[in-house]
């Protein structure tokens, strides 16, 4: 799968999971996922975060420092999926 597969796979179960009021191709992939901004999402959706992405794309983030790495922006998950997650 090319970047900008994965990039379209991650935003469509993000919009998906998180219900929200925005569709995918409106999401940046370097849009912050977290803190001040648009999406502003809290613990409760990282954790949704993290059983999609192992769902739908089989990789696993198991603690909380990975999590923090991972989780900045669709282009750092994607960067994650990609090189082997």
């Amino acid at each position: 799968m090319s970047s900008e597969e994965t990039k379209t796979k991650i935003k469509e179960m993000l919009a998906t999971r998180l219900k929200l009021t925005i569709k995918p191709e409106d999401i940046a992939d370097d849009e912050p996922l977290f803190g001040p901004g648009r999406l502003s999402f809290d613990s409760i959706d990282a954790l949704e975060i993290v059983v999609g992405l192992q769902k739908e794309f089989g990789c696993v983030i198991d603690n909380k420092d990975k999590a923090e790495k991972i989780l900045i922006s669709v282009n750092t998950i994607a960067e994650f999926i990609n090189n082997g997650a």
